[in-house]
């Protein structure tokens, strides 16, 4: 048999119990030792208006005063009580199922990681070898990336410690780009475009020159962005999303590879500089003060610009990688469907290093909002720069071969 519940505690419960606040257990307690209670019962008559109240006198006046106050103050601190449970039930449901990164699941029989960790990642595990998980998606409220795992190179570092610094970098630097040319380009800025939900995609492809290795599609709700081997093209291919011309041609691959390369904190860097010492442009760069590391915009601006310099003292003859010495218009990206085999602007014989440098030149001259019109289709060459293109490029190669000459 249950105990018994005290006068006491029945009389604390009543004014909870009169509004219906208990549960059923505690009900039936109550309502058992209300039978056998007369005071009790008594009591939560006068409380529920069962039976009328006794005459006010002198005497009892004082005692029935304190108990509307104490039976006011227990509802006040009851319903208190259920308001802040309600508040952190309401906080643990939020955050049990608001969308964030907190859960890791691996699914053997389709190879897929699932993996939704805190902001940065940090909590992403993997299984002991990459061939346990062949597929590996992330995702949040403004980002979503498929990763086919033996693709990523990690430069000998682990891919435990790569591959959640690459997720890391891949989200912040659509964000930054975001940012950065709503902050110094407003009146380019593509809000119906570039708040778009990205939808990213790393996967091997049977060769790595395809056209379709790299593409972008903008559809009505999200970007889908398809990268191959070389998956750090992100930031590119994203401009170029954002971009959205008919044709890629040398403003908007330049002006793309200007944000990955130049501005972008977030880029991997590291998948252009590797082995800088067997670059032919390494001395030049050094010679011009640039860091070894190559870690600062400063640096990797300059790094650019000796890139232009070789291209423009020794010719785009296949030297080097296909954006350092070879035409846009060659450059195995974008063949066929983007737009090259039908060249239109004379800058399409520079090649995409060069047009980098280009473009970061025409920006320090004339402001980063000037060449985002430009790129962006909003105005000529000779509307955002004041001249022509032919004048421009001579004054900037000009500049380029001074600057390095004078350094050695």
């Amino acid at each position: 048999m249950k105990p018994m519940l005290t006068c006491e505690i029945v009389r604390d419960l009543l004014p909870s119990y009169a509004d219906k606040l208990t549960s059923p257990q505690t009900n039936e307690a109550v309502e058992a030792h209300l039978l056998q209670c007369t005071e009790c019962s008594a009591i939560y008559a006068r409380m529920t208006g069962a039976e009328p109240e006794p005459c006010q006198t002198a005497e009892n006046m004082e005692v029935d005063y304190l108990k509307k106050v104490r039976t006011d103050r227990k509802r006040w601190v009851w319903g208190a009580s259920i308001l802040a449970l309600v508040c952190v039930l309401g906080a643990v449901l939020y955050v049990r199922f608001r969308p964030q990164r907190a859960t890791v699941s691996y699914d053997a029989a389709s190879l897929t990681l699932v993996v939704c960790g805190t902001e940065g990642y940090d909590t992403l595990q993997l299984p002991e070898t990459a061939e346990q998980a062949k597929n590996m998606e992330v995702q949040d409220d403004s980002f979503h990336l498929s990763v086919f795992l033996p693709v990523l190179r990690t430069y000998d570092e682990p891919m435990r410690t790569f591959l959640p610094a690459y997720i890391d970098r891949a989200d912040k630097s659509i964000q930054f780009i975001r940012a950065y040319l709503k902050e110094n380009a407003p009146d380019s800025y593509p809000a119906d475009r570039a708040d778009k939900y990205v939808d990213m995609t790393v996967k091997m492809y049977r060769s790595a020159y395809s056209k379709d290795s790299y593409a972008y599609t903008v559809a009505d709700d999200r970007i889908e962005i398809a990268l191959g081997d070389e998956y750090w093209d992100r930031e590119e291919l994203y401009l170029l999303s954002l971009l959205s011309t008919n044709t890629v041609e040398w403003p908007q691959l330049g002006y793309a590879s200007y944000f990955g390369m130049c501005l972008d904190p977030y880029h991997d860097s590291q998948a252009y500089l590797v082995s800088l010492d067997q670059n032919p442009y390494y001395g030049a760069y050094l010679a011009a003060g640039g860091d070894p590391s190559v870690s600062t915009a400063q640096d990797r601006r300059l790094f650019i610009d000796a890139i232009a310099y070789w291209c423009l003292n020794k010719g785009i003859t296949g030297w080097g990688s296909y954006y350092e010495s070879r035409p846009l218009s060659a450059t195995f990206h974008f063949s066929g469907a983007a737009g090259f085999n039908k060249p239109q602007l004379n800058g399409n014989a520079m090649s995409v290093c060069m047009a980098t440098s280009f473009l970061g030149w025409l920006a320090a001259a004339h402001g980063f909002d000037q060449v985002s019109a430009f790129c962006f289709n909003q105005k000529t060459f000779q509307e955002a720069f004041g001249n022509s293109y032919a004048t421009a490029y001579a004054q900037w190669s000009a500049d380029i071969l001074a600057r390095f000459e004078g350094s050695k």
